[in-house]
């Protein structure tokens, strides 16, 4: 069997009332792979069903050969799985290197990661004895990301990359988890411009209103203008 993320027959909702429906789709190591929708589309929800923050209706979870459906989230981040969740959830008052620290006690071997992660990102190098609370908004996103990176993942799951971000700021964290994925880490990204992450990822899914509606290479849709134009309404000028 060939190691992957292996997402089948997913289907998610609220209350009964189905979000994702059949969602079937694949990361493997070292891939970055985009979920790029319109607000809406179920993103979010995707990304906290596969980690197990929200429970699916119907549908596995596989982490290379490891069933994980039933799995809660703790487990499946002691089994490869990591989330940067949207609007990064950090603590205020914790330091850079306590978040780092907090999140390597799952990590046979912090230390490693930990220059790992501040090689990766050196702004965090920078601020490791400041609160979180007292950085910008880039610099929280890469304390997100660090923390993460330092479960040692086999898959690293990020919701909006670039939300509430500078462009400059998004692009530098796109450039970041490219040269992550040297470790042998697969990343899925969900992101609503493709501009962004089209120099970046290797495939992309489409999703639309809770279904995927499209899949392959970013040329193979046609480039980052027409998916935008088609199926995400996203300004070219402001993307």
């Amino acid at each position: 069997m060939i190691p992957k993320l292996t997402v089948t027959g997913f289907t998610v909702g609220y209350t009964h009332v189905p979000v994702l429906r059949g969602i079937d789709l694949d990361v493997l190591p070292s891939e970055v792979v985009g979920i790029l929708g319109a607000n809406g589309a179920g993103k979010t929800t995707l990304l906290r069903a596969i980690m197990g923050t929200l429970p699916a209706t119907s549908g596995t979870v596989q982490v290379d050969d490891l069933d994980v459906t039933s799995m809660p989230a703790e487990d499946r981040a002691r089994v490869g799985l990591a989330h940067v969740p949207e609007g990064r959830r950090l603590f205020s008052s914790l330091t850079v290197e306590e978040h780092l620290d907090v999140a390597g006690l799952i990590n046979p071997d912090p230390a490693a990661t930990k220059d790992q992660v501040l090689e990766l990102l050196p702004k965090l190098a920078e601020r490791r004895r400041q609160k979180a609370g007292t950085l910008s908004g880039g610099e929280q996103q890469m304390v997100a990301i660090g923390r993460a990176l330092m479960t040692a993942p086999r898959y690293l799951l990020i919701d909006e990359l670039s939300a509430g971000l500078a462009p400059v700021i998004a692009q530098e964290l796109v450039e970041a988890l490219v040269r992550s994925r040297e470790s042998g880490t697969g990343v899925l990204l969900v992101e609503q411009s493709p501009h962004l992450v089209a120099d970046a990822v290797d495939r992309v899914y489409l999703l639309e209103r809770g279904s995927l509606v499209a899949e392959g290479t970013l040329a193979s849709l046609g480039g980052a203008d027409r998916i935008a134009d088609l199926y995400l309404g996203v300004d070219r000028e402001g993307a």
